[in-house]
């Protein structure tokens, strides 16, 4: 796969850029104009091929795709209810960052007690369970099927950091 090292994409002709703009052509059909916006198609492409998504999206690094994709699901003073067990940086961004400059809470919690995960979870306010497939430290394996369950049944998105399988 490639590594674009260009800001910015170069159109040929004018009536491409038009349509760009306007919404008819997209990143999808291979058309970019600013990297910001969408970036090497390759790598998107092949994660959705090996991941069956229905879109990925590649990040510079674990902790702007945890905290870009938090910032996206988790508005102004909402709620997460995460595991007490998982990364450092992670955790200062869920008890320091988030709180701080977006008024999210967080509730963290044995994520392996699922009566304890389920009690946490406020309907209405609670927008993300997060948690590691694999939680650094300790290792431990999480119940993905049953937290899946009980994150439909309350209505909340499941937020795995699957990075360490």
């Amino acid at each position: 796969m490639s590594i674009e090292a260009s800001a910015t994409f170069t159109v040929m002709e004018p009536e491409t850029m038009s349509r760009m703009f306007t919404g008819e052509l997209h990143p999808d059909r291979d058309f970019f104009i600013y990297s910001r916006h969408f970036n090497c198609p390759q790598s998107w492409r092949q994660m959705d091929a090996l991941e069956s998504t229905k879109v990925a999206y590649c990040t510079s690094s674990g902790m702007c795709a945890i905290s870009s994709a938090l910032l996206q699901l988790c508005p102004e003073g909402s709620h997460i209810v995460a595991s007490s067990c998982f990364c450092g940086s992670t955790h200062s961004l869920l008890s320091h960052f988030l709180p701080r400059s977006c008024s999210i809470r967080n509730t963290f919690v044995d994520i392996s007690n699922i009566d304890e995960v389920r009690d946490a979870i406020r309907v209405g306010d609670t927008k993300v369970l997060y948690m590691e497939s694999v939680s650094i430290p300790t290792l431990t394996i999480v119940d993905v099927l049953t937290l899946n369950a009980v994150a439909h049944e309350k209505n909340v998105l499941l937020f795995i950091d699957n990075t360490r399988t």
